[in-house]
């Protein structure tokens, strides 16, 4: 499983050179542009959600577990498999998770939405991402509350650049 971890983190540039070579030439140069454009702040993105999952969720999320093991007078017993799978896991969801300002963007960039629209929709919004948070965490409100916060920002500062976005 960390091979093909390891493995996949470091040929999905060849990868992903491979794809952006069979695309791009049947795209007009002002998508190519696009495309250009917001690849690196994508995948900085996707970086900072790891970096967020590895040092914030996961490290609450096994805390969660251990207080929960404590209390049920229960020996914990954590295997390097299982740890390492929802580790994955976590840092995925998370990568992906930290992508939605991107895809506001790029949907605000074709005109499919607009931040006039996204602000009558911010409590169901809000209401989605605890909905969200409530899916991938255990049980706990302190730290449904704590994975909640960030996806809200990050609804937030995706309204912030439709706003942007929209005015170019």
């Amino acid at each position: 499983m960390v091979i093909f971890f390891i493995a996949l983190c470091l040929v999905s540039p060849v990868i992903f050179y491979q794809l952006w070579s069979f695309v791009s030439p049947g795209l007009h140069r002002h998508e190519r542009r696009f495309i250009y454009k917001y690849s690196i702040f994508s995948a900085l993105l996707f970086i900072v959600g790891v970096v967020f999952a590895f040092y914030i969720g996961f490290p609450l999320i096994i805390n969660f577990s251990l207080k929960l093991s404590a209390t049920l007078h229960i020996d914990p017993v954590i295997g390097f498999k299982a740890y390492l799978v929802e580790l994955i896991r976590w840092l995925l969801v998370f990568g992906v998770l930290f992508q939605l300002p991107i895809l506001f963007m790029g949907l605000a960039k074709f005109g499919l939405i607009d931040a006039h629209a996204l602000k009558h929709y911010r409590k169901y919004i809000y209401f989605a991402c605890f909905v969200t948070a409530s899916i991938i965490a255990p049980p706990d409100l302190t730290l449904n509350i704590l994975l909640t916060l960030p996806l809200i920002l990050l609804f937030e500062f995706s309204m912030l650049i439709v706003k942007i976005t929209y005015r170019q």
